[in-house]
């Protein structure tokens, strides 16, 4: 246990500062892990493009006398594709990875003081070179290299001033010393900068750097696992210690073969190999001990306590950060790298050591020894001479491919700086810097998505197209086929956009994305049985199934008969998708039995507080709720939301829907009058002509509805805005507001339903003695003239009560004088 945690006899203040690293270790595996597994949705994701559909229904019928009159109207229904997003850049991803760099980098110099003299001054030369790739004058658009050198003067300085004149200061004030720096460094440059986003700037030119430390540290684990394995079969002492440690060795380079043989595209087998970063992660934790164990006859060189576990975790964790940022900026080149690195180094290195251990202590295998606790003291072959054969089958391997990841390198280097540029909107630089990366690797996924996404901002689809079809060449994505179907079809190259779709099926047969999408280019295409199947498979595969899911009822709302209607309907799925609910209302719409929404509750809806319609979804929900309760649920606000500028674009719908609930449970002279507005518009256009036969039609069904009047609370206020050109309901309304004093509101009802009903003496009749109540005896006369011409029979009749009306008010107005 001692040797396990060999912390435990260290200073505290060593102590401390090693749990700290290893805790930011951890933290850089736990992010490394997410970035991993979110792959390129790290910076592409689904966003969904919704478009809506209108059905024609009938909304009611009624039965007038032998007749039978409509009311027609239409529902939405919403259909919704999914639509990749252009390149992002992961601003998040970068900052940790800058973050965790400078981490190191500071961990990494604190430790460095204590080397030897010879070992010191090699390691500051190439800490100097790492600071003159730090690029600051491009923070200040400065030319010269005057910040630089301050930068060098400021760390190098003081760890030789810990180096030659205080070597007793322990490591973690060193640590706090440079990490003080490096605080004020980064809050002078954030408040005298003049970049937008400089972290960014820093984030990006620290790449190249990052890379060939990582390939570094990748090189120094590199057997690790087997050397892991040496320690797992020698520590029982087992006489079957050779062969065990022959066969797990042989077991594990030969799946470490197999992965390289996948990655260089030799083999491409149906089965399941090993992520190489697994085996990095691995060798990572395996070498916490390991390096240890290789330091112990160096301490002259480096003393594992002061320097060197510091400098394996700020390495390790500069690795893994770099890992990281690799697949949170989506950087494929870059991911091919460290996969290279990976794979190479961890054959060529097992396989060396595999020999080395066998050359220098099989007999010591034999004689059943613990093998492990003498690895690092040769017998016959020195451990510098397997690290130097090692090298050499990694060159031959590069050589094999052209040293091609020397161009992927590049490739990531500059695909890197694409990224800032385009977040800062430099677009024509970031081009030219996807540009310089397609120039080391012109299969790579990431520059030509990105000069797509660049192409698309521009309108230009046939230049994002051929991007496109160039991003699937060597790493496809579901993305790409999207964005390259997507091309087409905005292009007007409908069949190429379904060719492409069902390519991209072909490879990714569980896309739920493309399934969905493929179904709406099936219905457009008017091919019933493709749109249902793949709609249907995209509910089982899709991240978002609420998407297919409401798209199929879209369908159904357009093509469905009334009993598949009716069976979707008796299966509803708990789903609170805005455009799921949409299209289920549009269902019930279109329906013509109405005896199932007849015995259902109306849902209240949860409108935005801000009241503006964010999406169509939202806009068709409402419209076709208020169409659907007609005379049952909540008053929606919708006259107020049309009155928003926000919602503009749907005003005339918005109020469509507003004068039917009026009609239904509000005002009717409001629908009556906004109808007849609409049709004296354009009294030409389709429009009009729709609204004048449908005012014709709620006004002939007013003028012959039976109503109960005793069913009605307040008939002088709610009977005249439901039924207000009924005799009967206006009769009563009119004794009970002159038993109100109310003569005004009396009369303003009766002209009200003579506006309305032209051809009712009755009305004519209850109008002309208002006109007299309340003192308006031309109106009243002219009323007359109106009767008599409309029905000289009625006229003829109510002449008497007219001309006794008339006596009577003139009599009571003498009698006044």
């Amino acid at each position: 246990m001692n040797s396990i945690q060999f912390w435990k006899n260290w200073q505290k203040a060593s102590r401390l500062l090693y749990f700290f690293s290893i805790s930011i270790l951890l933290f850089t595996v736990v992010a490394f892990t997410f970035f991993y597994f979110k792959g390129l949705e790290n910076v592409v994701h689904w966003n969904i493009l919704a478009e809506l559909g209108e059905v024609p229904f009938v909304l009611d019928y009624f039965d007038v006398g032998q007749e039978t009159l409509s009311f027609p109207s239409k529902t939405f229904t919403v259909t919704e594709q999914f639509l990749a997003s252009p390149m992002e850049i992961n601003l998040i991803g970068n900052y940790i990875f800058l973050s965790l760099f400078v981490f190191a980098f500071v961990l990494m110099l604190s430790a460095l003081s204590s080397l030897a003299r010879f070992w010191y001054l090699l390691s500051m030369g190439l800490v100097i070179l790492l600071l003159v790739t730090f690029n600051l004058e491009l923070l200040y658009n400065a030319s010269n290299r005057y910040l630089t050198m301050a930068l060098i003067i400021l760390y190098v300085g003081l760890s030789y001033f810990f180096h030659a004149f205080r070597p007793d200061i322990n490591i973690f004030k060193k640590f706090l010393s440079f990490f003080l720096i490096s605080i004020l460094l980064i809050f002078g440059i954030l408040y005298s900068t003049k970049v937008n986003t400089p972290f960014l700037l820093l984030a990006s030119y620290r790449t190249a750097g990052a890379m060939i430390l990582s390939v570094v540290f990748i090189f120094m684990i590199a057997y690790e696992i087997v050397q892991g394995f040496l320690v797992l079969t020698t520590s029982s002492k087992s006489p079957q210690a050779l062969k065990n440690f022959l066969l797990i060795s042989l077991i594990y380079l030969a799946n470490v073969l197999l992965v390289f043989l996948h990655n260089n595209k030799v083999i491409d087998w149906e089965m399941i190999y090993i992520s190489p970063f697994v085996l990095l992660i691995t060798s990572t934790f395996l070498g916490i001990w390991g390096f240890k164990k290789r330091l112990e006859g160096n301490k002259q060189i480096v003393d594992f306590e002061d320097a060197g576990s510091f400098i394996y975790l700020g390495l390790a964790i500069v690795t893994l950060a770099t890992c990281g940022q690799a697949f949170a900026t989506g950087n494929d080149p870059m991911i091919e790298v460290l996969e290279d690195a990976i794979t190479y180094t961890h054959l060529a290195m097992g396989l060396v050591f595999l020999i080395y251990v066998l050359v220098n202590f099989l007999p010591l295998f034999k004689q059943g020894f613990e093998v492990h606790k003498v690895v690092f003291k040769p017998i016959n072959l020195p451990i510098w001479t397997a690290r130097v054969l090692s090298i050499i089958i990694i060159a031959a391997l590069l050589v094999l491919k052209n040293f091609f990841t020397f161009q992927q390198a590049n490739a990531a280097y500059y695909n890197a700086l694409g990224d800032y540029y385009a977040f800062d909107k430099q677009y024509r630089v970031a081009e030219s810097e996807y540009q310089m990366a397609l120039a080391y690797e012109y299969r790579n996924h990431k520059s030509n998505y990105a000069l797509a996404s660049l192409a698309l901002w521009q309108n230009d689809n046939e230049r994002a197209a051929l991007y496109f079809k160039k991003a699937l060449a060597k790493n496809p994505s579901v993305f790409a086929y999207e964005g390259l179907s997507r091309s087409f079809y905005d292009g007007e190259h409908f069949f190429d956009a379904m060719f492409t779709l069902k390519e991209g099926l072909a490879k990714f047969p569980t896309s739920g994305e493309l399934q969905n999408n493929l179904a709406y280019l099936f219905n457009k295409s008017n091919v019933v049985d493709s749109t249902v199947l793949y709609y249907e498979m995209a509910v089982k595969n899709a991240r978002k199934p609420e998407v297919p899911a409401s798209n199929l009822l879209a369908f159904w709302a357009m093509n469905g008969k009334e009993q598949a209607i009716q069976e979707l309907l008796e299966k509803p799925e708990n789903i609170t998708y805005s455009s799921y609910q949409a299209n289920v209302l549009a269902l019930k719409n279109v329906l013509k039995n109405k005896k199932v929404i007849a015995s259902e509750e109306i849902t209240q809806l949860d409108l935005p507080k801000d009241s503006v319609l964010s999406n169509i979804a939202d806009f068709a929900r409402l419209y076709n709720q208020a169409l659907y309760q007609k005379a049952k649920g909540e008053i929606l606000p919708l006259r107020r939301l049309s009155e928003l500028d926000e919602n503009q674009a749907d005003i005339e719908d918005l109020l469509f829907a507003d004068i039917v609930q009026e009609y239904y449970k509000g005002d009717k002279i409001i629908t009556f009058q906004t109808l007849q507005a609409w049709s004296l518009g354009d009294s030409t256009d389709k429009k009009g002509k729709y609204y004048q036969l449908l005012l014709n039609t709620l006004l002939k069904k007013e003028a012959t509805e039976k109503v109960d009047i005793s069913s009605i609370k307040n008939i002088a206020v709610d009977g005249l805005k439901q039924h207000p050109v009924n005799e009967e309901v206006l009769t009563k309304a009119i004794e009970i507001l002159n038993q109100q004093k109310q003569g005004d509101k009396a009369y303003e009802a009766s002209l009200n339903a003579i506006a309305w009903r032209k051809d009712s003496p009755g009305l004519y009749q209850l109008y002309i003695l208002q006109a007299l109540k309340v003192g308006m005896k031309d109106y009243a006369v002219d009323g007359m003239k109106i009767l008599q011409k409309l029905s000289p029979t009625d006229y003829q009749r109510f002449l008497p009560t007219y001309q006794a009306k008339l006596a009577s008010i003139e009599k009571a107005s003498a009698g006044f004088q």
